[in-house]
């Protein structure tokens, strides 16, 4: 998952590799856990929010021009497998959960190492990456500005996690390698991106030594450097149909359909999540996509304080949001780059939620 983006140059074939590696394993491994009785891995009421978004913006194909519900569904299914699977890890194997992110970030700043190289050896220093035709070592695919951002978030924050919590030992010193390769290709592909997640990063670090109101200050600026103010002085034609949405329909990253009397009109995509979530699904799907972050939230300052170690979990999560003000272009598709800034840092902060002391264990055989 953290590495596939930068790997395939066909969808189709990452999607069927990320379906045989993970989400059909990860649907077996759950399957077992929910008949055995774990069923609060996806009964939580922490999920109830998410579950009321997927299923609102499922309905909302009904009145939706070009809709594609198989992959709309298909989408939904793996959101769910992901938050399930990543809730029982973490409910088992916290610290293995903790090694495997790390492990899958550190590849996949390796495979960033070997394309600034090889992009860079015949680019001019001066050229952002991907912004010319190169022809990469072994023939890695160019993604490009946007997937190449979206794919990067979660494991360069996870690596800093990693990195604040080793401190000045031999791993830290590797994490901390990993994170600034990460943040290196994240600038060099798009410098302004690259630098509001430089800031956050920073805000990271200043919170993590209880310097609050620095932090805030650079989570305003980091909010200033993702707004695309020009986008939002044309917000208006984004709400058409404000309440209900204009339906989730075919998303091809570039532009959204809108209903009129004498046909369709196509408009501009916003890069913008939220600006998206208005115009696929209106204002009741934009509160439920909300409460999808807020309501489980709301519980993290009191198990942020049961254990420090739990950052590694919720260190994307603001990260991500942000990044999607920007560089929004997908909502509901099968695994996407998008995923590292909108879904997974969602999975993360909700299995961070599920502890044993909260989950029911499955009885055994025997045991009554």
């Amino acid at each position: 998952m953290f590495t596939g983006p930068f790997l395939f140059h066909s969808r189709v074939a990452l999607l069927n590799v990320v379906d045989v590696l993970f989400f059909l394993p990860s649907l077996t491994l759950l399957t077992r856990a929910l008949v055995s009785g774990d069923r609060r891995l996806l009964l939580d009421p922490w999920l109830v929010p998410l579950y009321a978004f997927l299923g609102w913006t499922l309905l909302t194909m009904v009145w939706a021009e070009d809709a594609n519900s198989s992959r709309t569904i298909r989408a939904a299914v793996e959101i769910i497998i992901l938050v399930g699977i990543l809730r029982w890890v973490h409910l088992y194997y916290r610290h293995t959960l903790k090694q495997a992110l790390a492990n899958g970030a550190m590849t996949a700043m390796v495979v960033l190492a070997v394309i600034m190289v090889s992009y860079y050896t015949i680019q001019p220093l001066t050229s952002p990456l991907f912004s010319q035709p190169a022809s990469l070592i072994f023939n890695l695919p160019q993604p490009g500005p946007l997937l190449g951002t979206m794919a990067l978030v979660a494991p360069s924050f996870i690596l800093l996690a990693q990195t604040l919590d080793e401190g000045f030992t031999p791993k830290g010193a590797r994490r901390g390698a990993g994170a600034l390769v990460g943040f290196t290709f994240l600038v060099a592909v798009h410098w302004q991106s690259g630098a509001m997640l430089l800031v956050l990063a920073l805000g990271w670090v200043l919170l993590r030594y209880q310097q609050r109101l620095l932090a805030a200050l650079a989570g305003a600026v980091a909010l200033y450097l993702a707004l695309d103010f020009e986008v939002l002085r044309q917000a208006g034609m984004y709400f058409s149909h404000p309440l209900f949405g204009n339906g989730l329909s075919q998303e091809g990253g570039d532009s959204l359909l809108v209903s009129i009397p004498d046909g369709l009109r196509v408009l501009p995509h916003p890069n913008n999540v939220l600006l998206a979530v208005v115009h696929s699904t209106g204002l009741i799907g934009l509160a439920l996509f909300i409460a999808a972050w807020a309501v489980p939230a709301w519980r993290l300052p009191d198990a942020g304080r049961e254990q420090r170690e739990g950052a590694v979990f919720l260190v994307a999560l603001l990260p991500g949001l942000l990044t999607m003000l920007s560089a929004g272009a997908y909502l509901l598709v099968p695994f996407h780059p998008s995923w590292m800034c909108l879904w997974l840092p969602l999975a993360l902060m909700l299995a961070s939620l599920s502890n044993r002391d909260t989950m029911r264990r499955p009885v055994r055989a025997g045991q009554g």
